[in-house]
Order: C-alpha cells, then sequence, then structure tokens
C-alpha cells in the first residue's frame, strides 16, 4: 500500500492480455460497492469509499479455469487425472492467502465455494494482503472491462524500487477432494 507502480496497458488478445500471477490495475466492479454495502460497516457508512479509486490484485485464475475457495485461500483445479482403481490425484494451483481477518464481514460463500469455470473476459483477483483484501473471494469474478494494465515495477519509495514481484501461488499434486 502508497507505492507508485509502473502499469502497462494490457489488451484483452494475445499477449498482451493478463496472465497468472500479474498484478493488475483496474477500476472497482459495482459488486465491489454492493459487496461492501451489504456489511454491516456498509449500512453504518463506516466502510471505506471506492468511489474514484483504482485497485491492484494479482491474477490467481484466467478465464476457462476452475475456480473456488476453502478456508478463504482461493484454488484452480489444473486437472483432473485418474489413475485407476479409485486413485486419482488433481493438480491444483493455490494462493497461499492466509485465514481471514475478519471473516464475520463478508458472507460465508467468500470463504468456501465450490469450482466454477471462469466466463470469457474473467478472471479471479487476490490481494497480495490477503488476510485483510477484499478481492474476488468476496466479490466474484472481475470482468476485463475494468482492467487498464499490469502492473510492471515500482518505482516509489526508492526502498521498494524494482520488479514487481511474484506471489505466494503455488501449484502441487493432491489427492484430497475439491
Amino acid at each position: 500500500p502508497g507505492d507508485v507502480v509502473l502499469v502497462s496497458r494490457s489488451v484483452p488478445i494475445g499477449p498482451l492480455k493478463p496472465k497468472v500471477g500479474d498484478v493488475v490495475f483496474f477500476d472497482p466492479p459495482p459488486a465491489l460497492e454492493q459487496a461492501v454495502a451489504n456489511t454491516e460497516m456498509g449500512r453504518k457508512g463506516e466502510a471505506a469509499q471506492s468511489k474514484g479509486k483504482q485497485f491492484l490484485k494479482r491474477v490467481v485464475a484466467v478465464p476457462g479455469e476452475k475456480v473456488g475457495v476453502r478456508r478463504s485461500e482461493p484454488y484452480v483445479l489444473i486437472d483432473d487425472a485418474t489413475k485407476g482403481e479409485g486413485d486419482s490425484m488433481k493438480t491444483v494451483r493455490f494462493d497461499i492467502v492466509g485465514p481471514y481477518a475478519r471473516p464475520d464481514v463478508f458472507p460465508d460463500d467468500s470463504w468456501e465455494r465450490a469450482a466454477s469455470a471462469l466466463k470469457r473476459g474473467q478472471y479471479f483477483v487476490s490481494g497480495d494482503n490477503g488476510y485483510r483484501s477484499v478481492d474476488s473471494r468476496v466479490w466474484g469474478p472481475l470482468s476485463d472491462k475494468y482492467i487498464f494494465g499490469t502492473a510492471k515495477w515500482v518505482v516509489l519509495p526508492m526502498n521498494h524500487f524494482g520488479p514487481i514481484k511474484g506471489g505466494n501461488i503455488v501449484e502441487a499434486k493432491t489427492s484430497q477432494q475439491y
């Protein structure tokens, strides 16, 4: 928070469209305002306003991928390879964000949701400070029409200067049920 970043323009075609791990710069979708307004803090007028602000979040899943949330952590089902005799291994991508600081603020399906496929032009984004981030876990997929570009470099403050670092996105094989 508070860093000045260099953003390159994203185009929703070819190599310039956002990829998993990219940090996208976007206008907040209407679903964000609705999600915040429906909280107790929103009803009391105590929630921070997002009008006129832009956001930075990391892309966890891209159009066509199946994404869900388990114990507040986003996951993406990459493949489901059955090895016979009921032995099934899945490749799953996780965004390790940790438990949400105030799970009582948003609906339960923000923290536990079965995987479903993203439609064309939809991205699932998550904040690097996931324990307090209001992101796709709360308001759903982000449409590409709200995305301006991807953040590439931190330029200020100077002690943060350099390329945007990768997030905590990992892939693993598992036999657990998702």
